[in-house]
């Protein structure tokens, strides 16, 4: 280790005589735990404490004697003496001593970022230079992580969807905070269970596919209180995290409000302090707080859609028929008779109109609470309403219990049935059975011909004279309110067939 400027005799200092200035020895016992050094005029190191081998790697005998400029970086060096020399002609300062940030060099080479006291004492014609310095690395680094989580709040409010938030959430926990085991799970009302919504590459490779979590498991104790929960392997406690049997030695879960949890975990319990656990905390009310904000868009977004559907309707299906009454009537003043038969037809088909345009409005708002429903009895009451006498409802005995608002399963089904009959005839064939995830419907009907599957569910859209193209628009908006999927296929009968995805 080679000096900046020639060494001075390398003898200690009368520390007896130093002691007497009560200041400096103040300072000496207060702060013994950080690194102390005293320099002379020279800046060389006349004293160090043991604690600057834990702050520089130095053994305290091997710095005695050097400059001081021994562990500064080399950029800073020619401005220290000059600070040096100009405050001992001028007295000026060019820093507050009492508030000093600057890096330092350790004895490996890498950098460390200090907070510096520098006191002057004065003993007879000596003037010696009292410094106290401490590591700030861990301060540094989590205040660089809060930047960052700064950023990545601007990220997660400009996200347009909860998929693009949930991965940019997942991000920010692998490449901010560094925890590379990281999810987050979205609350699914239907089932009332945690799925998994996005996940580190790092979770993915540990735990393979992400497992649906429910009641027992630490994430479901955190989104059940709303507290943040926690695991550690040395506990008594016996709550299971993705996998019990797994490597994971921590886990931290944070509740997202309704939304869902974050999940970070590690295989190390070292790194689950306090301050990593306040940066998860954090992160999580950012996430919150974007999925929370992205649900609002989207709800706005499903609001305008139908506004603009629904003038459409006023503007165009409903026109059309008034027309045609006003021109019906004409004939009727004419003393056309008949035409008053034709009159009636028309209200009709405007009532229907009516009637589906109310449905519409009710069933695309969001549903609020659900509960276990009987998709058997429900469909006998839907039957009872939408099928005719000639036409047969087939219910399979295992059905499933879902999830769900009562009446507005009904309505979809309803609307199920009823096309079945309108596009199959009074006498077809309706089944209803179970699937691996989920139910559908199928009949043994004419089928959807030459029409195409991804328009059936456009509002307005229908392949007979008589309909009014919303019955299945109707069904995918309660598809879509419960937060379920639902796909159109030809049955194994050559008609129509339909399946629901709750999950």
């Amino acid at each position: 280790m080679a000096a900046s400027g020639p060494s001075d005799d390398r003898s200690v200092p009368d520390l007896d005589a130093l002691a007497q200035d009560a200041e400096f020895f103040r300072s000496l016992v207060d702060n013994g735990s950080d690194a102390i050094v005293t320099i002379d005029e020279h800046s060389t190191i006349r004293y160090a404490n043991q604690a600057v081998e834990r702050v520089f790697g130095y053994a305290p005998e091997d710095l005695i004697g050097e400059k001081l400029t021994a562990v500064m970086p080399e950029r800073f060096c020619a401005d220290h003496f000059d600070a040096v020399d100009r405050y001992l002609d001028t007295g000026e300062r060019q820093l507050d001593w009492s508030n000093i940030e600057l890096p330092a060099e350790h004895a490996d080479g890498h950098e460390i970022p200090l907070s510096i006291t520098f006191e002057e004492h004065v003993h007879e014609d000596d003037r010696v230079f009292s410094g106290i310095m401490r590591d700030i690395s861990a301060r540094k680094s989590y205040e660089e992580t809060l930047e960052s989580l700064q950023a990545t709040a601007r990220a997660l409010m400009e996200a347009r969807t909860s998929s693009a938030i949930g991965d940019c959430a997942v991000d920010a926990a692998v490449d901010v905070i560094g925890f590379p085991l990281a999810s987050l799970y979205r609350h699914d009302a239907a089932s009332n269970v945690l799925r998994p919504a996005a996940q580190s590459d790092d979770a993915v490779d540990l735990f393979g596919e992400a497992p649906t979590l429910a009641d027992g498991s630490l994430a479901w104790q955190a989104f059940q209180s709303g507290d943040p929960a926690e695991y550690h392997e040395d506990d008594d406690r016996d709550v299971p995290v993705h996998r019990p049997d797994g490597p994971v030695a921590a886990e931290y879960a944070v509740p997202l409000g309704d939304h869902g949890v974050l999940l970070v975990a590690d295989t190390d319990t070292a790194n689950f302090d306090d301050h990593t656990k306040h940066l998860v905390r954090i992160l999580a009310a950012n996430t919150e707080a974007a999925l929370a904000r992205a649900e609002r868009e989207a709800e706005r977004e499903r609001q305008n859609e139908r506004l603009e559907r629904f003038a459409s309707i006023v503007s165009h299906d409903l026109r059309d028929p008034i027309q045609s009454a006003r021109a019906t009537t004409a004939l009727a003043k004419a003393g056309d008779e008949t035409a008053l038969d034709d009159l009636e037809t028309i209200f009709d088909r405007m009532e229907e109109l009516v009637e589906d345009v109310l449905t519409l409005a009710k069933h695309g708002q969001a549903v609020g609470e659900t509960e276990p429903v009987s998709l058997a009895a429900v469909a006998d009451d839907a039957w009872s309403t939408a099928g005719t006498d000639d036409a047969t409802l087939d219910v399979d005995p295992d059905l499933p219990t879902l999830q769900a608002d009562g009446e507005r399963l009904r309505t979809l089904l309803e609307n199920l049935f009823r096309n079945s009959v309108t596009h199959g005839g009074d006498a077809v064939t309706v089944t209803l059975g179970p699937t691996d995830d989920g139910f559908y419907v199928a009949d043994d009907g004419a089928g959807f011909g030459d029409a195409d599957p991804e328009q059936l569910f456009d509002y307005g859209y229908t392949t007979s004279e008589d309909g009014t193209g919303f019955g299945l628009s109707i069904v995918r908006d309660v598809v879509t309110a419960h937060g379920w999927t639902i796909e159109a296929s030809e049955s194994a009968a050559g008609g129509a067939r339909f399946d629901v995805h709750p999950r």
